[in-house]
């Protein structure tokens, strides 16, 4: 069996439908950056604030590393994670990654009043900026697709489907 990796902008959908899913197979679930602040032992805004995000992606790709000795895991990925071609590459090869795709208005209504550093940082101008440069890293990191813009059970079943499950 192979893991399932879900990728997309803050907001898309990632955590509520790994997690749904994760149920309804009977898989584990692993949010990546959960398992970033439980090793490291501090919250992401704060490894932000107190190292920089190059530190930052230098334990989200550790973390990244980890997942090739894994199975049967659907992991919900940071919006960023996927960006980075030394994550893309340290994929394991049986593994599935799913560009879940939600307009950036859709997301941007979920995160808006989040504490996320890069939400906290930057206007909704400059938030749709980045969402337009991260969508065509999102396509090229993916294998499969998803439109995400529909009710987390609507995502799930989309994803069974795509991937026969």
């Amino acid at each position: 069996m192979y893991n399932l990796l879900l990728c997309g902008f803050m907001g898309c959908g990632k955590t509520t439908v790994g997690r749904l899913l994760a149920s309804q197979l009977s898989m584990e679930y692993i949010d990546l950056d959960a398992q970033i602040e439980q090793d490291a032992q501090i919250r992401i805004p704060d490894i932000f604030a107190q190292y920089g995000e190059a530190y930052f992606r230098d334990l989200e790709h550790e973390a990244i590393c980890a997942l090739a000795r894994r199975i049967s895991c659907i992991v919900s990925t940071g919006g960023g994670a996927m960006t980075f071609s030394r994550n893309v590459q340290a994929v394991d090869a049986k593994d599935r990654v799913l560009f879940l795709d939600a307009s950036f208005e859709s997301c941007y209504v979920r995160i808006q009043n989040s504490d996320r550093p890069l939400v906290r940082n930057n206007t909704k101008e400059q938030l749709q900026t980045i969402y337009q440069t991260r969508h065509a890293a999102y396509q090229k990191a993916a294998s499969i697709r998803v439109c995400a813009d529909g009710t987390p059970a609507q995502i799930a079943a989309q994803i069974r489907q795509l991937c026969n499950l």
